[in-house]
């Protein structure tokens, strides 16, 4: 089976002031069309790393990344990796990073008219993903004008306006408020459902991790579990029981 992305035994070895640390310890994934997969992990456990690999900003310094069921062995090494960003990966951040000085469909629009995209196309498809994600009538509206869920509507739409083959998300709930994180979530289960779209998310909140349809359990730069939650159950707790157990067992 060809993946959206596939990791095999990823190793990450940094430079510590002469001394080697090794972020991640031979990590594998696979990541299938239209699939959300949760990474979930406490502080240290690895996920940055993983996350910065994941979306070709850093390089493996061991192991193999398969694209689209191809061979890269020039992901995250520039420059083709900037043109794998472009082409294949859609970002979303937990501090929204949008800019202040630009309305919302100005903020949206902005990777087409990076990309050269001809101005009548821009317009038209940053309309649709501004109506998919439900903040249509906000177009002309300064991003600071927004409620907190506004601003990470905004920022997933433009995430989603290059059409990426895979969507990464980072803490992407974790400044807003337990309804509008449900919310936000809900947001990535109906381009799961409207658009196919392929998500890896990190966090570390069981709740967030329920929405997705695997959750792989990360420790001390390892995967020790993995989950796959049940439909029409409430998840919640089988989540947190794994994560408890896997941070006593690793720590």
């Amino acid at each position: 089976m060809s993946y959206i992305i596939e990791m095999k035994n990823i190793h990450k070895i940094y430079n510590n002031g002469g001394e080697p640390l090794q972020a991640l310890k031979g990590v594998s994934l696979y990541l299938e069309e239209g699939e959300i997969l949760a990474i979930m992990g406490s502080s240290g456990s690895g996920k940055s790393t993983l996350l910065h690999i994941l979306g070709a900003i850093d390089k493996v310094s061991e192991g193999e990344i398969f694209l689209n069921g191809e061979l890269r062995m020039d992901y995250g090494v520039e420059p083709s990796a900037t043109r794998i960003r472009q082409e294949n990966i859609g970002f979303v951040f937990q501090s929204f990073k949008l800019i202040t000085d630009l309305s919302v469909e100005e903020n949206v629009s902005l990777p087409l008219i990076l990309a050269g995209e001809k101005r009548s196309k821009i317009k038209e498809k940053t309309r649709e993903i501004l109506k998919l994600v439900g903040i249509e009538e906000k177009a002309e509206k300064s991003v600071t004008c927004l409620s907190g869920g506004q601003q990470q509507r905004v920022a997933i739409a433009r995430a989603l306006i290059g059409n990426p083959k895979l969507l990464l998300a980072d803490e992407p709930t974790g400044n807003l408020d337990y309804n509008t994180a449900q919310e936000i979530m809900q947001l990535f289960l109906d381009t799961k459902e409207q658009r196919g779209q392929s998500s890896i998310i990190v966090t570390h909140d069981p709740m967030i991790a329920s929405f997705a349809d695997r959750i792989l359990f990360l420790h001390d730069g390892r995967f020790l579990g993995e989950y796959e939650n049940k439909k029409g159950e409430d998840n919640i707790e089988q989540i947190l029981g794994i994560f408890r157990q896997i941070q006593k067992r690793g720590g």
